[in-house]
């Protein structure tokens, strides 16, 4: 699997708490929307790789994007159908990812956003060019991963709700290479700040 099954777990137990807890919209992430809506010209149809409580998938609705939810947590999933959306259960590592609305034909991008954190750094080559492969040419591209060196296991919550998150850190350079090798065409990767000491790296590309 791409992600840590605790990982998963800490999700699946916490769904609607974290949806809560994220659902104010970054500022940071607001632009990145406006930049990748403003990319794909106001329309199309993407796969949302980590949707969690959708928030971002709502706001891309909002400026007319048709959106795919996605998530390998089930809570999250459960969470999104329970609220009148559909939401299909979805590994980006080792599942299809051609999308059941549209037989035959493929994305007009993709939205990541600070999910791919959880993906091995061995993985993570696989999964962008298993995404790249799914996208019409010239499609676009948002992920997000924290700025850093190594691995991390984070913990957080209490003893009800225990969460255990192993999260990836990556630098520019060896980002860019994986996504160019993946077949992405990088336009431009942002440093951006979530809470402070808190780096993104913020990633604008196109299907080659």
């Amino acid at each position: 699997m791409s992600t840590d099954r605790d990982t998963v777990h800490s999700y699946d137990a916490v769904a609607a708490q974290y949806a809560a807890e994220a659902a104010a919209m970054p500022e940071w992430v607001a632009t990145e929307i406006d930049a990748f809506v403003a990319g794909l010209g106001g329309s199309g149809r993407v796969l949302e790789i980590g949707s969690g409580g959708g928030r971002d998938a709502l706001e891309l609705e909002k400026r007319g994007i048709s959106i795919r939810r996605t998530d390998i947590s089930k809570g999250f999933v459960e969470l999104l159908r329970d609220s009148g959306f559909e939401a299909d259960l979805l590994d980006p590592l080792t599942d299809d990812l051609a999308d059941p609305q549209r037989p035959g034909t493929r994305y007009d991008g993709i939205w990541a956003c600070a999910c791919l954190i959880h993906v091995a750094r061995d993985d993570l080559g696989t999964v962008l060019r298993r995404l790249a492969e799914a996208t019409r040419a010239g499609g676009r591209l948002h992920a997000s991963v924290r700025e850093g060196d190594g691995e991390d296991v984070s913990t957080h919550g209490g003893a009800a709700a225990p969460r255990r998150y192993v999260e990836t850190y990556w630098r520019e350079p060896a980002l860019r290479s994986a996504l160019t090798d993946a077949g992405w065409i990088v336009s431009e990767i942002r440093r951006c700040v979530g809470k402070p000491n808190d780096w993104w790296l913020s990633v604008r590309a196109s299907r080659a």
